[in-house]
């Protein structure tokens, strides 16, 4: 399995942004002990700090970019979920490998988000041993935006997914230049609130009280200045806020509400392998 960062809202929707809708107990940073790898290098490499890439099979997991992004990928959070750390946590890139003898043997029936639960305690556990990483979780009060339903309902690119639909869990997002694409098969709208957590740079709480699976599509003219449904139009398209609630009837609302932070207490350059 191959993920890269601009990808990860393919993935599963993002456990904690769901969380945030309720007080829930915070997660705890692995300890050192907290998995045994027979092989587990890093070293440094030459690469883009914007790039993230990680393969990761049954017995083994290999990641390469900056620690902020690997931080991310193991506890499952967005950049704007990370608290404190040294410079070089964003701009130094390594390369990671874990091996492990003896792999689960139950893996090839094991769900995918089985496996990626897996493989995120791995990457938490190498970030433990390798960079000595000390961390724990906080909840803050931040500003966050609430999906609501927008007035009349939802519209048609949003739409109850049929029972004999193939590809069900299927999520894409496609960018070229400024415009933008998202599609999905057979979501829940809380995948969609992950993925727009990732695109927005906060969180997005799911409150438009909508279940089931949905097949979705949006497009929208991404704007990097654009904080707000008051942003002023683009004429080369809708923005995010303006697509939302024209193409699938929904809304954000800015709010304030608890998001989990993963502060770094302490952390260091390994030694040499």
């Amino acid at each position: 399995m191959k993920l890269a960062l601009v990808i990860l809202a393919l993935s599963a929707p993002l456990a904690l942004a769901q969380a945030v809708q309720q007080p829930a107990l915070l997660p705890a940073c692995a300890s050192p002990a907290s998995t045994a790898f027979d092989v587990a290098s890093v070293k440094p490499i030459d690469q883009d700090s914007g790039s993230f890439n990680i393969n990761t099979r049954a017995d083994s997991l290999k990641a390469d970019g900056v620690l902020s992004h690997m931080l991310e990928f193991a506890y499952n959070l967005h950049n704007f979920q990370l608290s404190g750390g040294p410079g070089w946590l964003t701009t130094a890139t390594w390369e990671v490998y874990a091996k492990l003898d003896q792999p689960p043997p139950d893996w090839a029936s094991l769900t995918n988000d089985a496996r990626n639960t897996i493989n995120r305690q791995r990457m938490a556990a190498v970030l433990a041993q390798r960079f000595a990483l000390k961390c724990h979780f906080e909840t803050k009060q931040l500003p966050v935006y609430n999906l609501v339903v927008a007035k009349g309902g939802p519209r048609a690119g949003l739409a109850p997914t049929p029972a004999d639909a193939a590809k069900k869990g299927s999520y894409g997002t496609h960018g070229n230049n400024r415009s933008n694409r998202m599609e999905a098969t057979g979501v829940p709208v809380t995948s969609l609130a992950a993925n727009l957590s990732q695109s927005l740079g906060r969180t997005v709480i799911d409150k438009t009280g909508l279940t089931g699976l949905y097949n979705l599509t949006l497009t929208y003219t991404a704007d990097p200045d654009a904080t707000s449904a008051s942003s002023a139009a683009d004429p080369a398209g809708p923005t995010i806020f303006t697509a939302l609630e024209e193409q699938l009837g929904l809304k954000l609302e800015s709010a304030k509400g608890p998001v989990p932070v993963l502060v770094i207490d302490s952390i260091d350059k390994p030694s040499d392998n």
